[in-house]
């Protein structure tokens, strides 16, 4: 059904483009707001507020005193507090404006999950039982002295705009928000789950092996191959097969799933020396692809198995199935990368995406629609 995610790709979902920079701009429209307000208040706001209500000190004695010390440290403490609070609940409204270009992708087109996850420092335990103490202190010290708090809280709500609007220019004008690269490693380290580029990478470098003369690799088998090819039934195209669930089958044909699938042969050996291996072998499979009406296309295709990683992480580690998802879809969105940005691999490999799920579309019919695709390009 156009237009459901669950759909796209038959039922792999739409990979995910890289993100830009809709999180500055709306920060720095924030910063905007928050310069005109500032100039407003020093415009408006009287100065002399603090003399109106201001306390005579002098006329308190030693306990009224140190209540009023006290009283003052947290007042401050809880203006830094909830600045801080207002602070954040801001960058996650920034970041939810660059999300909102990705929520299909990303979010399971869901605003519900959207709001969770660019706000989900708001739903810990942490966030809440600090939130509900400041909430209990502020009644404390509004029920001992409900005019001198009421007086305070009016004049210096403009300290808590200012340091809200002080906050986003340092981080969004400054650059004080990048984290260092000490940081970032310790992000990844403590996540667990940064490994699509790594394995894209790795798999990139087998398809720079197997893909740099693959047309002459097809034409060393004169018995079959390079007839078929000549003809037009075997296209010199790599097929990568890459299910969202990471689940790589050890055979290709021999299950339901792989129905209409049949193994025919294996292009001549490839030979590389490779990583201190003397003449290390690459054996790619062909396989016909037989419709329903009867017709048969030829492939030469394969499940990626590097993948297979993201599955076995998901078993062992704390790796659940929502990060698995995403980190595949981040696999094929930089192996797509690499594939477009060599001349060697780029008109060469085809990556099929789908679900791998048993109630998902057949990997038959994903097959025939890329092969109907690529001669239509050939043919236009």
């Amino acid at each position: 059904m156009p237009g459901n995610s669950s759909s796209t790709n038959y039922g792999f979902g739409e990979v995910s483009r890289r993100r830009g920079e809709w999180k500055k701009y709306a920060a720095y429209v924030f910063v905007c707001l928050f310069v005109a307000l500032l100039w407003w208040m020093a415009r408006v706001v009287p100065l002399n507020r603090i003399e109106q209500i201001s306390v005579n000190v002098t006329k308190l004695d030693q306990p009224d005193l140190y209540f009023l010390n006290i009283y003052y440290l947290v007042f401050f403490l809880l203006i830094g507090f909830y600045s801080n609070i207002i602070v954040k609940w801001l960058q996650c409204l920034f970041v939810m404006v660059e999300e909102l270009k990705h929520i299909k992708s990303c979010h399971k087109n869901s605003f519900r999950t959207l709001v969770k996850n660019c706000y989900q420092v708001f739903w810990t335990l942490k966030s809440w039982v600090g939130l509900g103490i400041s909430l209990l202190i502020v009644h404390w010290m509004r029920s001992n002295d409900k005019e001198l708090f009421d007086n305070h809280c009016v004049m210096y709500w403009p300290l808590v705009v200012t340091s809200v609007g002080i906050n986003l220019i340092t981080n969004y004008i400054l650059g004080f928000e990048t984290l260092s690269d000490v940081e970032k490693s310790k992000i990844h380290e403590s996540s667990n789950i940064n490994v699509a580029q790594g394995l894209a990478w790795s798999y990139f470098n087998y398809l720079k092996i197997i893909l740099k003369d693959f047309q002459g690799t097809i034409k060393k088998d004169e018995k079959r191959w390079k007839k078929e090819y000549e003809d037009g039934n075997l296209q010199s195209k790599f097929y990568a097969i890459i299910p969202l669930n990471c689940k790589i089958p050890s055979k290709l044909g021999e299950s339901e799933k792989h129905r209409g699938i049949t193994f025919e042969g294996k292009l001549p050996t490839l030979y590389v020396d490779r990583a201190g291996v003397k003449d290390r072998p690459y054996v790619n499979s062909v396989y016909r692809i037989e419709n329903e009406k009867g017709e048969s296309h030829y492939a030469i295709c394969e499940y990626v198995t590097i993948i297979g990683t993201l599955f076995q992480m998901s078993l062992y580690t704390e790796f659940d199935a929502q990060k698995r998802e995403e980190q595949c879809r981040l696999f094929v969105r930089k192996l797509m990368e690499l594939i477009e940005s060599d001349c060697e691999c780029r008109e060469k490999c085809v990556i099929v995406m789908f679900s791998g799920e048993d109630d998902g579309p057949l990997l038959r019919d994903v097959l025939l629609d890329k092969i109907k695709e690529n001669r239509l390009q050939i043919n236009g």
